[in-house]
Formats: C-alpha cells, structure tokens, sequence
C-alpha cells in the first residue's frame, strides 16, 4: 500500500527547483550517485519510433536510500542528511547539502521513479518514490519489501519517462558529453574510483585532459587568512571556459566564466575550505560580492594567464625552430638579458598564431615570411602595445585571438618589463647622444638653443627628472602666467587676472617650464623654469643676471601666490665661465644653487652635471639587467631617426653612410 508524503511548500515554489538544462539535472543525478559512493553509474536512454525518447535510466550501484531517510529527504526541503555529515560512508566529500537536487529530475521528464535498494543488518530492502509534476506538491512512496536473493546489489536507479526531448537530447551530443566530464573532471582527480557511462560509452576523463597545473594563494582580511588552491586543467578539446568554485576535496558548488580571454582550452578550479563556508551558508551565488572571493578570483585569472602564456610560448617551439632553421627568425644568438628573453617569449608567442591564423601564411616564400616577422618584432622593439594595431591593421588577425594576445601582453608584468627596459634602453641612448651633440666639436658649432636643442628638450623632460611634466616653452612670463593659473590652479579668471596689472616685468622669454606632477604636501607643487644656452657659449656674469631676472620677475609678482608654489629657475650651458665657478659650490648649498629666494632657488648646471646625474639613475638598472649599449654612432642615429628635423643639417649628413 502506497504513502503520500507532502511537501508542505507552494507549488510554485517547488516548480522552480525542477527548471534547468538536460545537462544540469543530469548532473545533479550523478552527484546523487556519487554521494552514495557509487563505482559505477550507468545513463541509459531508450529512443522511440517517433525520433523522441522512451525514457531515461540512471542506475548505480552505491549503497542505496534508506525508507526513513529517503521520508526525510522528500518530505521537507533542506532535509538532506549530507547537512548532518559533510562525507560519505566511505569518505567522500559530499556535493550537496540542501537536499533539492532531486527535484532537477524533472527537467529531463514529468514522471521520475526512484527506486532504492539497500542493505541493512540482516537482508535487502526495495521501496520506489514516485514524483509526477502533475502532483509536484508530495511524492509517492510505496511498502518496503523484502527482498530473499542474496545475489541481489545495493543502488538506486531513477527511471524518467514522459520526456523533455530537447534536455535528453544535449546529453547524446558528443560536446556536452565532454562538457559533463569538465564538470566532474576535479572530483574524479580526488576520487578516481568510479565510472560514469552513457549508454555503453564511458565518459572519459583521464585521455580528455592534456595538461594541469596548480598553485596556493592567501588572502588577507583583518587578522584572518584564507587559503585557496588554484588548479588549472587543459583539455584535449575545445570547450566552454569555466572557473569552478570548489570544496577542498574538489567538489563544484558554483561554475562562473572563465573571466580571461584564451584560446588554449582550460578551465579554472579555485578550492577553499572559505567556498565550503559560503556554501554551507547559503552565500555561494553572491560571492561577487564577496572581497575574499574578488581577490581570489582575480589571482586565479593571473596564474591562468601565465598558464596560457606558458602553453603558447612551448607549444611555439617546433614552429620557432623552423624559421631558425630556415634562417628567418629575426633574432640572432643567446639572449643577453631578462629583457631580450622576454621580448622572444613574446615575439615566439605571436609568430606561431600568425602562422596559424593569417591567410596564406604558410604559403609564403621565406623573403615575405621574414619581412612579416619584422615588422612583428619592430612593433615589440619599440612598444608591446603597438602590436595591437599590426595585428589589426596588417596581419587582420581574427578579434577573439588579436584581444588574448594584446591581453596576454598588457595583463602581465612581462610587458611592463619590456616596455620599461625599452625606455630605459632608449634613455641611454639618447643620454650619450646629447653628450655627444653638445660636447664634439664637429656638432655643436651649428646647434642653436631654440631652433635645435630646445625642440629636443621638450620632448625628453625626464632627463631633469621623472617628477615633472611638460609645462610650456617659448613663452613670455606672462604667458607662463597664463598657463600657470589656469593649468595648476585651475582658475577660470586667468584672463581678468592677467590683464589686472601692468605686465611689463614678464616680457623676457624662458625657453621651456615644467610643472611638478606630485604635491610636495602643504607648500603645493614646485615649478621648474629652463633657461638652455647653445653649446657653443658657456655662462658667465650675463647669463647669471638673466636667470636671476626670471626668478625675481616671478617672485615679485602676487599673481605666483608664494605659499602655494615653490620654483626652480635652472641655467644650463656646455660649461660655466673660470669666474662663476667659484658661485656653484656655496658651503651648505647643492652644486650649482647660486641663489635662493622666499619661494624660488637658482641653478646653474653644465650639461655634463645633468647628464651624468641622469646616467646615475639609470646605471643601477642597466648593470643589474646587463644591458649593452651601442657605440656611438649607433647612439646618434638614434637621436638623429627620432629628431632629424631639429637638428642641424651638417648633423644628419655626419651620419649618412
């Protein structure tokens, strides 16, 4: 005789439990069956003649539900016995907790028959659980028999019938099938006793992934710390890119997107004891709004892009080895630095999806191969992020393989470096460049401070240290003024301010002002006014007295408000006068502080005191990284190929060859 169990709850609300995919609710029955330690788990559907399906039987061979339990289970939702143990009888961490995942059974047909078999002390036992959609509001248990065969095996098996045929069918799909094995792919790595096949076809697992890696992460929150174990499984086919939310034990909870663009084909497993809590809580689908989880979140997209850059950059080598051997790899010799390694790591990256992916590639003679091959390596020499634009505009790159690699690159502390050493590189070179344009005789008779070394300057401030920026250049002071109120103290009135008072003092013309980037705390931003004089005249008496004009000009002026600015005025010339020697080195003073006002200071500094102090802060970098400087004639053909047009023409006829 047959016993009707309420549920006790709304029939909507249950009714939205039984929504989800063929492969979800297929889903939630294999983790049914694992829970009760199954070995093997067999999906098998009976097809109609109508080309629908008969039905569909899941059966494994797990130790069964018991009658007491299986009232509890199905009489109350939340009523799962896993919230009373967190591990099966034989060990294995439970993936549910709240008991409703039965309900999902009904995604896949309207009427769902469990029927359990178990063992107690002294025989088995058989009772069956009818759920029908028609009456989603209880479910239907049958007597508790008895049954006398001692052959007979433990296990549950759900027979559905009355099927969606769209849900069953994605199960039959050979790319769903693989993606139901994503899903159970790190459980089966803790718990690789046990077999799942769809009608006869086991699902594998082992031959489906081709490579993992893995990697622990804290996070810092108050005074606790929360430890999450980052693996990443590379799969032998493509597949949709999911990063699982774990239990330690590898138990999936929640499957959000990957989150990272990559062509390589991996899913993310992020495994905290801190997602155990969340799901135990009820708090695992708000996790985004979660900072322990964010920040966990974002390391595993790190390492899986370091992960993705590794894969790329190893499965690059045979290709690399062949344009070595073809003699159409544009590099040359072992890599000297960090640097040069980088840049080939990259470049290598890049060559072999160019070869994958532009047209006719492949088919290319060696001459346009290696011209392609240039161009890609020149965009890297000079700046990662101008590979964007090769990649679109010239290789036409599709867009989902163009945005990983533009990611790869601006996403990883591997384009910093080379970007940054790039810069560095570049600096020096232009550094001994200068010196050579200001201090050789054959160059410096014909360079003039506006026409030629000014253009340059303006373009290099850095060289008087990174915390200025460009300001103006070849401007009256009034002007500066100008400029002054309206950029650094963002005054709308700049104009009424000007032209309130007589202007007279502010005609004279410094050749280029940089404002201070950085607040120096309560006395504001300091102001850096350059007055450059041509190599060919060193400073005297004169050039001092119009240095210290500007600074006056300015200090006597209340439109520069004193207590918010402080300015620096700096004459530099090829080489100081014997008698102004004497002024540059004043006792408790820096070399070359001449003059020191209310809010200005006055400078007078050589060219070789500016060079060698910015030689002095790159030459830590350049020993620790090994970089080698070209000789000078290549250092001045790099000044002369990014400034031809502001140098003299005796200059760039010099270096013709």
């Amino acid at each position: 005789m047959s016993k009707i169990v309420d549920l006790g709850v709304e029939k909507d609300h249950i009714d939205s439990l039984t929504r989800a995919t063929g492969l979800t609710a297929i889903s939630e029955l294999i983790w049914n069956a694992l829970d009760a330690d199954a070995t093997i788990i067999n999906i098998e559907i009976t097809p109609n003649h109508l080309g629908g399906y008969e039905s569909i039987e899941i059966i494994d061979n797990g130790h069964g539900l018991q009658y007491e339990k299986g009232q509890q289970v199905f009489g109350k939702l939340g009523g799962s016995e896993k919230k009373i143990s967190s591990t099966s009888p034989s060990g294995r961490a439970y993936h549910g907790k709240e008991g409703r995942g039965r309900y999902k059974s009904l995604a896949l047909g309207d009427l769902v028959i469990y029927n359990s078999t178990y063992k107690n002390s002294h025989s088995h036992k058989h009772f069956t659980i009818t759920l029908d959609r028609n009456k989603i509001s209880h479910s239907e248990f049958s007597d508790l028999n008895v049954i006398a065969d001692s052959k007979v095996q433990s296990g549950v098996s759900v027979l559905i019938q009355n099927t969606n045929v769209e849900n069953i069918h994605q199960i039959f799909e050979e790319k769903n099938r693989k993606e139901l094995a994503q899903k159970f792919a790190s459980y089966w790595i803790n718990y690789p006793n046990f077999s799942i096949f769809i009608n006869g076809k086991m699902l594998e697992f082992e031959s489906l992934i081709r490579c993992t890696d893995e990697t622990e992460v804290l996070v810092h929150r108050e005074k606790l710390s929360h430890r999450f174990k980052i693996k990443i499984i590379e799969w032998n086919f493509d597949i949709k890119k999911k990063t699982y939310l774990c239990s330690m034990q590898g138990i999936p909870f929640r499957e959000t997107n990957l989150g990272i663009r990559s062509t390589i084909p991996i899913s993310i497993f992020l495994h905290s004891i801190y997602i155990e809590t969340l799901q135990r809580e009820n708090k695992i689908d708000i996790q985004e709004f979660d900072d322990v989880m964010l920040e966990a979140i974002n390391e595993s997209k790190k390492f899986a892009r370091s992960y993705t850059k590794k894969r790329l950059h190893f499965y690059s080598s045979e290709f690399i080895e062949e344009l070595k051997t073809k003699g159409i790899y544009p590099y040359t010799g072992n890599a000297e630095n960090i640097v040069e390694e980088s840049k080939r790591q990259v470049f290598d990256i890049v060559a072999l999806q160019v070869n994958e992916f532009l047209p006719d590639f492949e088919a290319q003679d060696n001459k346009s191969k290696k011209l392609t091959l240039s161009l890609i390596k020149e965009a890297l020499e000079n700046d990662s992020h101008s590979l964007q634009r090769i990649l679109t505009e010239v290789i036409e790159l599709p867009k989902d393989k163009r945005e990983e690699l533009v990611e790869i690159l601006e996403e990883s502390s591997l384009s910093t470096v080379i970007d940054t050493m790039t810069e560095i590189k570049n600096r020096l070179k232009f550094i001994n460049a200068l010196e050579e344009l200001i201090y050789n005789k054959d160059f410096n008779k014909n360079v003039l401070e506006r026409k030629h070394l000014h253009k340059i300057i303006i373009n290099e401030t850095w060289i008087f240290g990174d915390e200025y920026t460009y300001g103006v250049d070849d401007l009256t002071l009034k002007n500066v003024l100008k400029s002054y109120l309206k950029d650094n103290l963002n005054r709308d009135d700049f104009e009424d301010v000007i032209n309130s008072e007589d202007n007279s003092d502010l005609e004279t013309i410094p050749d280029v002002c940089l404002w201070q980037q950085f607040s120096l705390g309560s006395v504001g931003k300091e102001n850096l006014v350059i007055e450059l004089k041509r190599p060919s005249l060193n400073a005297g008496f004169t050039e001092k007295s119009q240095i210290e004009a500007y600074a006056t000009a300015v200090s006597n002026d209340n439109r520069f408000p004193k207590e918010k600015t402080k300015w620096k005025f700096l004459l530099i010339t090829k080489d100081v006068k014997k008698e102004m020697k004497p002024l540059l080195s004043q006792k408790n003073r820096k070399y070359g502080h001449i003059h020191e006002g209310e809010n200005f200071d006055v400078f007078i500094l050589s060219w070789g005191d500016i060079i060698s102090e910015a030689k002095q802060r790159l030459e830590f970098i350049k020993e620790k990284l090994n970089i080698n400087l070209m000789d000078n004639d290549k250092n001045l053909e790099y000044l002369r190929s990014k400034y031809s047009e502001y140098l003299p023409k005796n200059f760039n006829q010099t270096l013709l060859p």
